[in-house]
């Protein structure tokens, strides 16, 4: 079995108890089973598993990497949890790429949405009301709790459980093994303690919805539409898995919904715009994405700007370029600095080897708002295909000191560190990039890449590089530890 087959197996089976956080237990410390849930699990305790957990979430499912849906996700969930109370550290927020409808929370406000998610949702608020739920599930502290009270029933089940976590980070097969054998025990009284979270985070998670100026209706709108779905279907939908979805909760969900007063809210362009480039990108098949946008243009009220850019998107993934090219420079004109416009446009002038136009272009757009990750990852792609290495170091190094966690800027930079024959550099940015998947021994070995790259005369780079590569080491050797 492969580590990434493992690591999906690892998730349902925690998935399937209510400790979908729990991974990250395995990552950087356990905490001391104990005393009460604060205290077992403290917020900045949380923060930090939560952050290594997510890197090697990240290194092991199908994630998008892609900055203007990244951009959109964080902005939606960042407006959620401004509203929210009880917030001990900030939210990032994350795409799988899995056409199935789910979401789920990790420790230290780590959160994920699959694609078909959004791909589903009729309306922003319905969207907007799963990631309110699942911020409720982090600001409830739902796994903490958890923890706290499986210790109190069996301590010893609880840190079999969590061994068999760490195991599975270092040594999959054998962690697999042992968490199949603790798991059983404990598992009726978890899916119990599940159903009191799933019912607290609807509570929370629709006032959160609320305040944030979404429509508390599409909490049981969306929740119908899955109990629809669900029974023209051989199988479960995956957010039933993992979410319980009973009658009674739906009908709570309804009687919350009508407390507050009814309201027309309408999608923003950001989301309709999102949602389309999902459908193009990561719901359709590639061949198939023309005559699908075709068809919805030509259907009654479906000449709409989001279709016409989902065909350029469909175009050009089809290698359409010059009618693609028609097609949104069309939407440029009515909407000049559309990042999502001025994105796939980027992609067409490149595909027709149109460097110079796309440089001037994302220069202008760079001007106006400089570290803009949509800008710069562009700006710097187009720089490697136009030989303008420099630049593109200069960019992405930019970008990073502002956003570290960037996987598509330490690609990038890699790239270009490798076409200017900086292999030093090269292999210390394949090393962060690593790093940022939690591939410890691979990062290792690129840092002794790096070092054997260096000259007899850089010995400030060298000692440089060891105490980072020390520092790895480290930091894996206390994971293996645990």
């Amino acid at each position: 079995m492969t580590h990434t087959a493992v690591q999906q197996l690892l998730i349902s089976c925690l998935l399937s108890i209510g400790l979908i956080a729990n991974p990250a237990l395995a990552q950087s410390g356990l905490p001391d089973i104990g005393g009460n849930a604060f205290s077992t699990l403290t917020p900045e305790k949380e923060k930090q598993l939560g952050d290594v957990l997510m890197r090697q979430t990240r290194g092991s499912l199908p994630m998008v990497y892609d900055p203007l849906l990244d951009e959109y996700i964080n902005d939606l969930g960042n407006r959620l949890v401004a509203r929210a109370n009880d917030v001990k550290f900030p939210f990032k927020f994350y795409w799988v790429n899995n056409k199935q409808i789910n979401a789920f929370a990790t420790l230290g406000g780590n959160i994920a949405s699959h694609t078909g998610t959004l791909a589903i949702s009729d309306s922003e608020s319905e969207f907007a009301s799963v990631i309110a739920h699942e911020i409720a599930h982090v600001t409830q502290r739902h796994i903490a709790r958890f923890v706290e009270a499986q210790n109190q029933r069996a301590p010893m089940s609880l840190a079999a459980m969590l061994g068999a976590i760490v195991l599975a980070t270092v040594n999959p097969e054998a962690g697999m093994a042992a968490m199949m054998a603790t798991q059983g025990a404990a598992q009726q009284s978890a899916i119990n303690f599940t159903r009191g979270n799933e019912q607290e985070a609807d509570r929370i998670g629709m006032r959160i919805l609320a305040d944030a100026g979404f429509d508390p209706y599409a909490v049981p709108e969306f929740f119908n539409k899955l109990t629809q779905q669900s029974r023209f279907v051989n199988q479960q939908l995956a957010f039933l898995h993992t979410h319980p979805l009973s009658q009674a909760r739906v009908s709570d969900t309804r009687l919350r919904a009508e407390q507050f007063p009814q309201r027309y809210i309408p999608d923003t362009q950001d989301y309709i715009l999102s949602k389309t480039r999902v459908l193009a990108r990561y719901q359709y098949p590639v061949k198939e994405t023309v005559e699908i946008f075709q068809r919805r243009l030509s259907q009654p009220g479906g000449n709409t700007r989001a279709n016409l850019y989902g065909l350029a998107i469909a175009k050009l993934d089809n290698k359409l370029y010059i009618e693609s090219q028609k097609i949104i420079e069309d939407l440029l004109q009515q909407d000049p600095h559309n990042l999502y416009y001025v994105d796939v446009y980027t992609d067409i002038l490149l595909g027709q080897s149109q460097f110079k136009k796309a440089l001037e272009m994302l220069e202008q757009e760079y001007l106006l708002r400089p570290n803009n990750q949509v800008v710069t990852l562009n700006y710097a792609n187009a720089a490697i295909k136009a030989g303008s290495y420099r630049l593109a170091v200069h960019l992405l190094r930019n970008l990073l000191y502002v956003k570290n966690d960037n996987i598509l800027a330490y690609d990038l930079l890699s790239d270009a560190y490798k076409s200017l024959e900086d292999y030093a550099k090269y292999y210390e940015t394949r090393a962060d990039l690593f790093y940022q998947l939690a591939n410890y021994p691979k990062a290792i070995d690129d840092l002794n890449e790096a070092l054997n790259q260096l000259g007899d005369n850089a010995r400030l780079e060298n000692r440089r590089l060891e105490a980072k590569k020390q520092q790895l080491q480290a930091e894996f050797e206390r994971l293996k530890r645990m």
